[in-house]
């Protein structure tokens, strides 16, 4: 089977992409990608480690089972959920869940998944049902390369502080995710359990929930030791939106800070400048791989490793994701 299937490397602003594919039509399906993941495991792990990122294409991945299958071959069961996360998804079935559903006509940054909280996936899995007609590229950005790229004096800011999230969830449908979509769960018991266990500072009021927690702004990859970039803090803060909303964010926020529906600090409560947070979105796009989706595509990405983001696209798309 060896010969039949191919490695290929994407480099693009010195970030690499491992591009593994069949070179035989006769062995495409399913089960040859699944013999070859279990072939290969040890391999394609190292693999992972070194670039940080690993596609898959042309193999017969046709729906949620096919892809879920795939997730359980590589790394087995997960349980990992999307509870705490910030970004508009659906969930589509255990484990799986829509990438996410924010305009189409705006980017998303790059960022590491759920690196705002206590409880961030090791591993994402992405699979496209449907790709773009224009746009929709999914940039990738290595980790370890922002730190070398940023200027000295954001990283040694965010290495000494890290990072204070706030949040303010509404209880009904309005500006952001409402607790309830947020936690997965109506419950505010449960959610007040999870604040306890996972160290958020929370409280009630008028039916909205406010949400206070520190996270690291560099860490050590837990197997290779390098220090990687890992935060959200460019995402979160206001900043980052179109200058109309910002504006009108801070008119409408003015005399209650607290109420951005997202906001970032440093992790001693001073203000981030605004300047260091649109240089980490600009080093971070500028510096990122781009690959144009294919339906029946898997991308598995070491979260540590690689942040990712979404560009604008038209017509339907369809990039679903699982987290372990």
């Amino acid at each position: 089977m060896q010969n039949k299937i191919s490695i290929e490397q994407l480099i693009q602003n010195d970030q690499e992409l491992s591009i593994i594919s069949s070179n035989d039509q006769s062995h495409n399906t399913l089960n040859v990608l699944v013999a070859y993941l279990q072939e290969n495991n040890a391999l394609l792990k190292e693999l992972l480690l070194k670039n940080g990122a690993i596609l898959f294409r042309g193999f017969e991945v046709n729906d949620n089972d096919d892809f879920r299958r795939v997730k359980e071959v590589f790394f087995g069961t997960s349980d990992f959920t999307y509870m705490d996360g910030n970004s508009p998804r659906t969930k589509l079935s255990s484990n799986i869940y829509t990438s996410t559903e924010y305009p189409q006509e705006l980017a998303i940054t790059l960022h590491n998944e759920l690196s705002y909280s206590s409880n961030w996936p090791k591993h994402l899995l992405f699979y496209c049902h449907i790709a773009a007609e224009e746009g929709g590229e999914t940039p990738l950005c290595n980790s370890r390369q922002i730190l070398k790229k940023l200027d000295v004096k954001i990283v040694d800011a965010f290495a000494q502080y890290g990072v204070k999230y706030t949040r303010f969830l509404s209880g009904s449908q309005g500006m952001g995710k409402t607790w309830a979509n947020t936690f997965e769960t109506s419950d505010q018991n449960v959610i007040e359990q999870y604040c306890h266990e996972n160290n958020i500072e929370f409280f009630w009021e008028n039916g909205g929930l406010y949400l206070s927690n520190n996270g690291p702004g560099i860490i050590d990859h837990p197997i290779t030791g390098e220090a990687v970039w890992f935060n959200q803090a460019n995402q979160f803060h206001p900043c980052s939106l179109s200058n109309d909303v910002y504006k009108g964010m801070k008119l409408l926020f003015s005399d209650q800070k607290y109420k951005y529906p997202q906001y970032a600090y440093y992790g001693n409560g001073e203000e981030i400048p605004e300047a260091y947070l649109k240089e980490i979105t600009e080093v971070h796009f500028s510096n990122s791989l781009k690959f144009k989706w294919q339906k029946g595509d898997i991308v598995i990405l070491d979260n540590l490793l690689v942040a990712h983001g979404r560009m604008p696209f038209k017509g339907p798309r369809k990039i679903y994701v699982s987290m372990c």
